[in-house]
Parts: structure tokens; C-alpha cells; sequence
């Protein structure tokens, strides 16, 4: 749990310490990493570390939410910028995401993310998990929803859509796992996740 004293803070320290904390959790994976690294980097003392976040755990998935919530609001503004075109905005949500990760300065921390501590993304407890009810996801779902055309869909039930999203997303991050593992390049990864997202939107079968 990440206090309100660091919700609180200036966004100078405040940021120096997220900073701090990326460059560590690039360094090594989330278990590997040290306390001690980050509060020398941050410039504060352990006591305060432990007065903001509960451990090292704590700060990490606050770090991951933040970033995916970046993440969703992109996607939100390519589902506004297309029309509520759900299939489009996917493909250009991915392609930009997954060339995000492998030019990002903190191309480390999402390898690691990926490939070390994947359940923070995707698991029952993850910040993309359907297993999250919490009033805050609730919101967000609905907010999500509202902007998608559903004319052109063979559903009209918001939680089959929803579950769609779920599958897609599983389905990219497996994506993105295969690549690291496999030393794909990103040109690779993103047309092996194209395919993916067309796939599972048209069905592979040959309507000819």
C-alpha cells in the first residue's frame, strides 16, 4: 500500500523517487532488487522508504499501475480519435504500445515486468484482471464501454465485450513474453500481435 504522506509529497522528490525505483526495478527483477539502491538514488533515508510503501512490492505495483493507466487512456483516445471502431483502434493501440516498449528508456523494466513478475498485469490480483471488482474498475469499465461502437459486433452485452478486451490483452502480453523470451525484434512482436488481434476479431476461417 503506497501512503498518502508520498501521495503528498512534491512532485520533484516524489517523482526522484519513482525514478530511483525504475532504475533499480530495470536493473533486476522486482525480488532482486534492493532497498538500499533506491533510497541512496532517491537521496532519502530507509525510514521514510518504509514510512511511504509497505516494501519494495508496494512501490513496484504502484509504478505498473501508473504506467498502465497511461496505457488505457491512450487506448481510450484511439477508440475516440476511430469512431468507436473497436478492431481498428486495436491495431493501432498495439502498434504504437508495442513500439513503446522497445524504444522506451525503461525498455528493462518492461522485460522484467514481463517476463519476471507477469501476475502484477495479468493474474487474478493483476491491474487487468476481471477478478478486480472494486467500484474504482467499475467505473472505468463503464467509462470504456460507452465509447465502443457496438453496431458491427455479434454481442450487445458489455461483459462480453469486456471479456473480449480481456482475451485480447492476455493475448498481446503473451505476445510481447514469446518475443523477450525469443529475442524477437519489435517489428516481429507487432506482426505476430497484428495477426493475433485480427484473428481473434474475424476468426481465422475463410468466409470465401
Amino acid at each position: 500500500m503506497v501512503s498518502k504522506t508520498f501521495l503528498n509529497l512534491k512532485d520533484e522528490k516524489r517523482n526522484r523517487i519513482i525514478q530511483a525505483a525504475l532504475a533499480e526495478f530495470s536493473r533486476v527483477p522486482m525480488n532482486e532488487a534492493s532497498v538500499t539502491n533506491i533510497v541512496k538514488e532517491a537521496a532519502i533515508s530507509r525510514g521514510s522508504f518504509y514510512q511511504y510503501f509497505g516494501g519494495k512490492e508496494s512501490l513496484y505495483q504502484y509504478i505498473v499501475r501508473d504506467l498502465y493507466s497511461k496505457h488505457r487512456q491512450d487506448l481510450y483516445e484511439k477508440i475516440k480519435s476511430n469512431g468507436g471502431d473497436l478492431y481498428q483502434s486495436l491495431l493501432d493501440f498495439y502498434g504504437d504500445y508495442i513500439d513503446e516498449i522497445m524504444t522506451s528508456e525503461y525498455f528493462s523494466f518492461y522485460e522484467n515486468t514481463f517476463l519476471h513478475v507477469n501476475h502484477y498485469l495479468i493474474g487474478q490480483e493483476g491491474i487487468l484482471s476481471l477478478s478486480n471488482r472494486s467500484y474504482k474498475r467499475k467505473v472505468e469499465q463503464e467509462d470504456f464501454v460507452s465509447l465502443i461502437n457496438m453496431d458491427n459486433l455479434r454481442t450487445d452485452s458489455e461483459d462480453d465485450l469486456l471479456e473480449f478486451i480481456y482475451f485480447t490483452v492476455n493475448l498481446i502480453h503473451q505476445m510481447v513474453v514469446e518475443g523477450f523470451v525469443n529475442d524477437l525484434s519489435g517489428e516481429e512482436i507487432k506482426k505476430r500481435s497484428m495477426r493475433a488481434v485480427n484473428w481473434l476479431y474475424y476468426g481465422i476461417q475463410d468466409e470465401n
